[in-house]
């Protein structure tokens, strides 16, 4: 009866601790023979949908790759449903790439790659740029093989990025400044695929080359992107004009 007693009482702490762990705690673990990439930065259901309609669009010849996305936040309904419909390719886990422990929990050092996603409609390109350039140097140190794709708003920030950081003590404030070069970085390699896609420099390329060439940037963005074609639905806009008019 005292042994009984004794742990009814330790019911409630026993629920509180089940009940604190996350869902989407835990660590990846990886099929033999199976390959995955780790997604990270800005992940929200529009940068997440509109990258997996192209990476595992069904015209690929090899879509056998596991995606396995971190986030600080747990993610929305939204989010969630899609990461539902996807179950089978597409894992989340919630943490930081800035935390060692959160990047053993994803197997980055096994990982075919890394890709940081840029927020385009942030209101501070340049602070959101400094996020994914911290993100870089953080995976770097943690693994030098690492393949690492990152996307940055402005190009000034491709070749060159100013950090300035301030820290508040109790008794005195320091001001650090760091200026790093992302292409500087000791283990950043493009021969091993290490890459910074700018996405201004990226649409003004394109604008500019179209203007020498015109429909060429349709041309590389067909050539670039999956889209699926479904002739129900192209029938069915032709008939509604076809009946308007």
């Amino acid at each position: 009866m005292i042994v009984s007693g004794q742990f009814a009482s330790f019911i409630p702490e026993i629920t509180d601790i089940l009940g604190s762990r996350s869902k989407y705690g835990g660590s990846f673990k990886k099929e033999h023979g199976k390959r995955h990439i780790v997604l990270c930065g800005h992940i929200t259901y529009e940068s997440v949908s509109n990258f997996m309609s192209d990476f595992l669009h069904k015209d690929r010849e090899d879509v056998d790759v596991e995606l396995v996305i971190m986030n600080r936040k747990e993610p929305d309904l939204e989010l969630e449903g899609l990461f539902k419909r996807h179950f089978t390719q597409v894992k989340f886990f919630q943490g930081t790439v800035m935390d060692a422990n959160d990047l053993h929990r994803t197997n980055v050092k096994e990982a075919d790659a890394c890709l940081v996603l840029a927020n385009k409609y942030c209101e501070d390109p340049d602070a959101e740029d400094a996020a994914n350039i911290l993100r870089v140097i953080s995976i770097k140190n943690y693994h030098d093989d690492i393949k690492v794709i990152v996307q940055l708003l402005q190009y000034h920030n491709k070749v060159k990025f100013a950090l300035r950081s301030y820290f508040l003590f109790v008794v005195f404030s320091l001001r650090m400044s760091i200026e790093s070069y992302l292409l500087n970085i000791p283990s950043w390699d493009l021969k091993r695929g290490d890459d910074a896609v700018c996405l201004a420099e990226l649409k003004l390329g394109f604008i500019a080359q179209s203007c020498l060439a015109p429909g060429f940037s349709t041309l590389m963005a067909n050539l670039f992107t999956m889209r699926s074609y479904n002739p129900e639905s192209v029938v069915s806009i032709f008939e509604n004009i076809c009946y308007k008019t």
